[in-house]
């Protein structure tokens, strides 16, 4: 009986032919974009910022807690209660520092009518 060439698997040549056709073919893909994987550099001052501020606002706290516990004579209530002000200070400050609340004394962004108005309203042009 003959084999019956239906039924037989594929030759490896052809499945080679096949890998190498696809592997060229990704790299065409590849060298086509650039590599999404670096984070943009505003994005990782943002995120640098946001971590400084949790970490000088508990220092900060802590430290002022502990001074005035031994000037005052009262261990260790004023350290812990100057350490949680603190964190909560710099969790508002992070929040500020990320939504961009605290860019300038009064600043809120608006539209362009509503600054117009503000604006006539402050010279008196009304």
């Amino acid at each position: 009986m003959a084999k019956d060439d239906r039924n037989a698997p594929p030759s490896l040549d052809k499945l080679d032919a096949r890998l190498r056709s696809a592997r060229a073919e990704a790299e065409r893909r590849s060298d086509r974009r650039e590599p999404d994987s670096a984070a943009p550099p505003a994005l990782v001052g943002m995120a640098m910022r946001a971590g400084v501020e949790l970490v000088a606002g508990v220092a900060v706290g802590t430290a002022v807690g502990y001074g005035l516990d031994k000037w005052l004579d009262t261990s260790p209530w004023l350290l812990i209660v100057c350490f949680l002000l603190g964190a909560a200070a710099g969790m508002l400050n992070a929040y500020r520092a990320v939504s961009g609340l605290g860019m300038a004394l009064g600043y809120r962004p608006g539209t362009e009518e509503t600054d117009k108005d503000a604006s006539a309203r402050g010279r008196g042009d009304e």
